[in-house]
């Protein structure tokens, strides 16, 4: 049995802490050979083999390496040390090559709240193998005029920003600046989402929303680790109780992750406008505004016209904890 490894190059996590994971991962998975490509993490497997990977100027471009380094190893298992972003880079790319490998995600990012993320390094050490068990996650998977993104089984944000960590403190960073000038600038969440045309349509059917409630922001979720329908307080997601592979559209008068304090007015009413969309359905957003961009479980892409969604059953398997989703 063969075990990849990744680590986030930009961990928060402090040397000692990520030399204890390493070892931890190895003993967890013993008797296997494990693999990891120089810079990702292989000071802290030194019994790995390295593999050397060619540098890219581009930084998605050098996950997708990376990731297809590993793959082409053939691993039962692929760890994912890092954020709900990483662990996203690794499941599109596994969803692009076709791969039949198992995520596991132990978190060391900004945000580690995704279905793939699921135990700290705390938790991780004390593990046995049979704590855990081989779940099929849902995801959202996106296009624009460019062609196909990635897979979100968090959730896919519209905006103009997305989080991360700048000298310790949780921030709004420019998706455009990151992408456009490769630097990491805090900015104010944009409100110029949609324009006067903004349409939704499913499977070529267009929906009809409530044009005089402002749309802010833009998220498309899975619903499978979800299922509080139960509370009526959810609005129109409860309409998905009790269905399998659902996915939902909420188009939200503010920003509900913005980072600025003065933001965080609770007097005020949010409002939400949900659609329940069933799998395999084909969601398209078309006439965005220029603050439009593409968020998928943490990471940016600059928009290329229209926005089209789809919630793939069982996209990717993960192992997770079988104290419950």
């Amino acid at each position: 049995m063969t075990v990849a490894i990744a680590f986030n190059q930009h961990s928060s996590l402090p040397l000692h802490q990520l030399e204890a994971l390493g070892s931890s991962i190895m003993q967890f998975f013993q008797g296997a050979s494990f693999v990891v490509c120089r810079g990702y993490g292989h000071h802290y497997c030194p019994a790995a083999e390295i593999l050397e990977i060619e540098r890219q100027s581009d930084y998605k471009a050098q996950l997708a390496v990376m990731v297809d380094a590993l793959l082409a190893k053939n691993p039962t298992y692929l760890v994912s040390v890092g954020g709900d972003g990483l662990a996203s880079y690794i499941a599109s790319q596994i969803v692009r090559r076709k791969a039949e490998v198992i995520l596991l995600g132990i978190a060391a990012g900004t945000a580690n709240v995704g279905p793939i993320v699921s135990c700290t390094p705390e938790e991780f050490a004390n593990l046995e193998p049979s704590d855990l068990e081989v779940v099929s996650i849902d995801g959202v998977a996106v296009s624009d005029d460019s062609g196909f993104l990635g897979v979100g089984c968090n959730d896919v944000i519209l905006g103009n920003t997305f989080l991360g960590t700048e000298n310790g403190v949780c921030c709004n960073l420019s998706v455009e600046e990151l992408l456009l000038h490769d630097a990491r600038v805090p900015i104010q969440v944009g409100k110029r989402l949609v324009t006067d045309q903004f349409s939704i349509t499913v499977d070529g059917v267009q929906k009809v929303y409530n044009g005089g409630v402002p749309v802010e922001q833009i998220v498309i979720t899975p619903l499978q680790f979800d299922r509080l329908y139960g509370r009526a307080i959810f609005g129109g997601l409860c309409l998905g109780r009790e269905r399998e592979s659902l996915a939902a559209v909420g188009l939200c008068s503010r920003n509900v992750v913005d980072c600025n304090p003065e933001a965080w007015n609770y007097s005020d009413f949010t409002t939400i406008q949900h659609l329940v969309v069933p799998a395999n359905s084909s969601v398209e957003f078309a006439f965005l505004g220029p603050d439009a961009h593409i968020v998928i479980d943490g990471n940016p892409f600059l928009r290329n016209g229209k926005v089209i969604c789809s919630l793939i059953p069982g996209v990717v398997k993960a192992l997770k904890h079988k104290r419950g989703w």
